[in-house]
């Protein structure tokens, strides 16, 4: 039986352009795409500073400080339509959203002040704990702060091997491909108890 649900932000709670950005530039430069990344994962365990990582990140994407600030800035959209979905889960299940970025309070600063404590039971971001998607550890820390066992959670993540993650540690996953299919997804999964085909 379900009896909680854990949201990634990026690409699933809030739409990100930069992402859409690095996957182009890996068409044609994937050692720079690589490298964005690289800097993404240290900054995500928070061993490098976001001033460093926004720097490294400008310089891989060939832009200045302040064109990679915007892009960051005006590219991230929130999903109305699935918050909206969220708030119709409250009281329901146990919420939790679990991120790779660098600080709590870096995510903090794309919602409206308390939205995140309003939607969610518990916020974890990688950088805050040491861990990232997909070590074990951060889906376990999650669990514990939820107070759920795996199987009685499920995570919806836009990226198939955060997916797999989960699901090593025990939890169900559904990959998120846009709104419509998750939340079909989520709504079958529950409606079977919990159980996977």
């Amino acid at each position: 039986m379900i009896k909680a649900i854990i949201f990634d932000c990026f690409e699933v709670v809030i739409g990100d352009a930069t992402k859409a950005r690095v996957i182009e530039l890996a068409k044609t430069d994937p050692a720079s795409a690589e490298g964005f990344r690289a800097v993404a994962r240290s900054a995500d365990r928070g061993v490098v500073s976001d001033v460093e990582a926004v720097t490294l990140q400008a310089g891989y994407l060939g832009m200045s400080v302040e064109a990679f600030g915007e892009l960051r800035t005006k590219g991230e959209v929130r999903n109305e339509k699935l918050i909206e979905y969220i708030v119709s889960l409250k009281g329901k299940y146990k919420l939790a959203m679990l991120s790779n970025i660098n600080s709590r309070a870096r995510l903090d600063l794309r919602f409206l002040p308390g939205q995140l404590d309003e939607l969610f039971d518990t916020v974890v971001a990688s950088g805050d704990v040491g861990y990232i998607k997909p070590q074990p550890e951060v889906y376990e820390i999650a669990l514990k702060r939820l107070n759920v066992l795996p199987e009685e959670c499920v995570m919806i993540d836009d990226i198939d091997a955060f997916c797999e993650g989960a699901r090593a540690v025990g939890l169900h996953a559904i990959q998120f491909l846009n709104n419509e299919q998750a939340i079909s997804d989520l709504e079958a999964l529950i409606d079977r108890g919990g159980k996977t085909d």
